[in-house]
């Protein structure tokens, strides 16, 4: 039989613990098509609680909500206005304005509690390197991209099954073809060959990454005028979620080659749906 000290003792230790528990938070990043279907009222916040997991406590935006937004077109300045502070107002109900950040050329990562009109008026777009990433993804034209899936033997009736991990060494299995390069290793040669190179950080790695899995032909995304850069901001928002436990996104494509670089680098952020599925 225990005695009062020691029972004590045992006592205030599980309230600590207890008490540890409670403060405890579980982050989510949702994916700019989240904000959307929220914008549209087509889903909540207590949509995605009940859903994906009731422990969540904080859900977060980051700039690339905000790049989306500016990308945004109307056929007068009010009326464009209007739409911004609807956007704005959707990212806010959901968020409830907890926005996260990172240094380009570092892994430091800043939670700051900002409303999105703020930031938004902050950010000079032209200095953030949107048209040099544009840029990057351009150079490869979709006839260049077919012709490569055929070089390197990749089946597109089957390279969607393929997990994470399967499609790594198949890609890597593939280095003669390209250069006795590794998957990474192409990359990083592509990045090293770019005048932005050394400014690129991990950000835009994930960027690189997520247009050659595209150029692969994993879950690869339909062919249109803008699906090159559309790229850009899903790897963006892959990126930030990096920061989360959870990655909540509705467009399956993203979803499948988020997991390939989260395999890659050991990220172990949950990725779903709205739903909660996989």
């Amino acid at each position: 039989m225990l005695g009062f000290g020691v029972w004590g003792l045992l006592v205030k230790e599980v309230r600590k613990i207890v008490k540890f528990s409670v403060i405890l938070k579980k982050t989510a990043y949702i994916d700019n098509n989240i904000v959307v279907d929220i914008e549209q009222e087509y889903l909540s916040r207590e949509n995605l609680l009940k859903n994906v997991d009731t422990g969540i406590t904080d859900f977060f935006y980051s700039s690339a909500h905000l790049q989306e937004a500016n990308e945004m077109t109307a056929k007068t300045e009010e009326e464009l206005n209007i739409r911004l502070k609807k956007r704005f107002t959707a990212i806010s109900s959901i968020t409830y304005d907890n926005y996260i950040e990172t240094k380009l050329d570092s892994h430091d990562v800043y939670l700051i509690k900002k409303k999105p009109s703020e930031i938004y008026e902050k950010i000079d777009f032209s200095l953030i390197g949107v048209s040099a990433m544009k840029g990057f993804m351009s150079i490869i034209s979709e006839i260049q991209k077919q012709h490569f899936r055929s070089q390197i033997g990749i089946d597109p009736k089957r390279i969607n099954n393929y997990n994470p991990k399967e499609i790594i060494d198949h890609i890597n299995s593939k280095s003669d073809l390209m250069g006795g390069y590794s998957f990474i290793g192409f990359i990083d040669k592509a990045l090293e060959l770019h005048p932005l190179g050394a400014e690129m950080g991990r950000r835009n790695v994930f960027t690189a990454m997520f247009e050659f899995l595209d150029l692969v032909g994993y879950w690869k995304d339909g062919f249109t005028d803008k699906s090159n850069y559309a790229r850009l901001w899903d790897s963006n928002h892959a990126y930030y979620s990096s920061q989360c436990d959870y990655f909540i996104s509705d467009d399956k494509r993203t979803r499948n080659k988020t997991k390939v670089v989260f395999e890659y680098y050991d990220i172990h952020t949950k990725i779903v749906s709205s739903k909660g599925t996989e």
